[in-house]
């Protein structure tokens, strides 16, 4: 339980953070945080002498919050490389999101003289590289990660986020910018055997033919979690309908905002595809937020787990609170996967004919 006078501090940094991101440092005054706040000024300068003070506490929450949360999904076990695609997902929306970032500010805070006797900025970059560092230890310790450059790897996403927030601040960023910047993050430290999620692009045009060719030669003419690429000739058209259900402005009539990923291998080869369904309409209440398909040649390797976790720190990161996902019950191991990821029974029903159960899989603490 926090004393209220914490808890009031809080509060006073949060709000004061909104008027930072959108005013800079130097346009907020103590004024401008009393009036934000409600606090009288009397109230305000009980707990905080100047705006460079508050400026600060801000800061300090920074490094330790994210340090804390990568420690405790290591100690629970969480495998390394999910734990990368939360943080990534994070990163990526907050890089697209110029609006709220306090990366001018601190450009002002650091050049100006209120910023006289508040620790270097050095030490915000040290006690991220803390928490990321354990992170690489980990996966390398693991076997999921690759690559021991660690000080290279966490320069190359530090300046890269902090660079496209500063600029996203001045300019419309492609959405593409923050997603290709955060993808070669994953292919450094990601080894030959684990898997990450691409969004379908023209590129995997031939090897996403080949892909589906595979399940229908093995007698599966439904490739769950493909948004009907199993009944979609053209890959070209399907690839546009993909991308219009990516978007609330242009997703197709009937359907809901779903983000489509086809699940890729150290080698570029398309091991599996899977959907996330942000919501659930009277069509999907029993299919529930998502489907998936492994290739057939790629199966019994742990690549399902692998989706399914990459999927939930996608989901996590887009605010749902939980999954849900239905399996038929003669499918073990897929059902399996659903298990090890925490997923509790809700509820049964028959589809075309096969008992089928819904599973729930929660994403929030």
């Amino acid at each position: 339980m926090l004393s209220k006078g914490e808890s009031t501090r809080q509060a006073i940094c949060g709000r004061a953070r909104e008027l930072f991101c959108r005013q800079g440092f130097k346009g907020v005054t103590m004024q401008d945080i009393c009036k934000a706040t409600g606090l009288s000024r009397g109230g305000l300068y009980r707990h905080f002498e100047s705006t460079g003070q508050i400026f600060t506490a801000i800061l300090e929450g920074f490094g330790g919050n994210q340090n804390r949360e990568i420690h405790e999904q290591i100690l629970g076990g969480v495998p390394a490389a999910i734990i990368l695609e939360g943080l990534l997902c994070r990163y990526e929306a907050e890089m697209l999101d110029g609006g709220s970032s306090l990366s001018l500010a601190i450009c002002e805070f650091y050049s100006s003289p209120d910023c006289s006797g508040a620790p270097p900025v050095s030490r915000w970059y040290e006690a991220s590289r803390v928490g990321w560092t354990e992170l690489m230890k980990y996966g390398l310790d693991t076997g999921e990660f690759s690559c021991v450059d660690f000080q290279g790897v966490f320069d190359l996403i530090v300046f890269a986020y902090q660079g496209a927030r500063l600029y996203g601040r001045l300019m419309d960023l492609p959405k593409d910018t923050a997603r290709g910047m955060l993808g070669h993050v994953r292919k450094l430290l990601l080894g030959p055997d684990m898997l990450r999620l691409e969004r379908p692009a023209p590129k995997h045009k031939d090897k996403a033919l080949a892909f589906r060719e595979e399940f229908f030669s093995n007698g599966e003419p439904v490739i769950f979690g493909s948004e009907l690429f199993d009944k979609t000739e053209s890959y070209d058209e399907w690839l546009e309908s993909v991308t219009r259900n990516t978007d609330p402005k242009t997703v197709n009539p009937g359907w809901v905002l779903t983000d489509t990923y086809f699940a890729v291998d150290g080698k570029n080869n398309i091991a599996g595809i899977i959907d996330l369904r942000h919501e659930l309409n009277g069509f999907l209440a029993d299919l529930g937020n998502c489907g998936y398909s492994v290739r057939p040649s790629c199966r019994g390797r742990g690549y399902g787990s692998q989706m399914l976790g990459l999927l939930a720190a996608r989901a996590r990161a887009a605010g749902l609170p939980e999954l849900h996902i239905s399996v038929e019950r003669e499918n073990t191991p897929s059902v399996r996967v659903i298990n090890g990821l925490g997923g509790v029974y809700e509820r049964s029903f028959s589809h075309e004919g096969q008992a089928a159960d819904v599973y729930v899989i929660a994403l929030t603490k």
